[in-house]
């Protein structure tokens, strides 16, 4: 099967590992536009340059577009992340959209497994449990109700107005469990499968 499918969901919602679980059910390649695309992630030089309001440059987008582009253009793929001036593109190329949306208390728990997990590995980069705290405090802000109740933040509100634009190609998974999100997303796909 090659399939197109988009991961979306704030930090610490199981994306990752729902994308990372789908690549290999499926064979598909995974873009995680987190760690891809992020600043060190881009090619050929391009610097970390922002504008006066600290956007990312002209250049970091064009660089960010291109990357995207050229995963978009394989028969079959998933992308994982949700960077708000790529997910219409990404969106619209998709056969299946997945939102993981799960309770705060969930994500948040996930993030200081996963902070732990990488102290005790010594792998983690953003060592401090001060840091940690701070983490924590951007994502609960992220839980607000309305997409302009804190500013630039991609908010779940935001996320769910994106996403919404695109209906029927959207699955909202909620629970806590990565192998229940698969086993909900699977189902899915198969019942699109037998629509065709």
């Amino acid at each position: 099967m090659a399939g197109r499918i988009y991961i979306v969901g704030g930090p610490g919602s199981g994306k990752t590992t729902l994308a990372e679980s789908l690549g290999r059910h499926f064979e598909l390649p995974v873009l995680r536009l987190d760690e891809h695309l992020d600043w060190r992630g881009l090619p050929g030089g391009v610097r970390l340059e922002r504008d006066a309001a600290g956007h990312p440059s002209e250049a970091m987008l064009a660089a960010r577009r291109g990357l995207i582009a050229e995963h978009l253009a394989r028969d079959g793929w998933i992308v994982e992340g949700a960077e708000p001036v790529f997910v219409d593109p990404v969106a619209e190329a998709s056969e299946l959209i997945v939102w993981c949306d799960p309770p705060f208390t969930v994500a948040a728990l996930r993030i200081v497994r996963r902070h732990i997990r990488a102290d005790l590995t010594g792998t983690n980069q953003y060592r401090g449990y001060g840091r940690l705290y701070r983490f924590l405090r951007s994502v609960r802000q992220r839980y607000a109700e309305s997409p302009d109740d804190v500013g630039e933040q991609w908010t779940r509100a935001a996320v769910a107005e994106a996403v919404g634009r695109y209906g029927g190609k959207v699955v909202r998974v909620t629970g806590g469990s990565p192998a229940r999100n698969l086993a909900d997303v699977l189902e899915r796909l198969s019942a699109q499968l037998q629509r065709r």
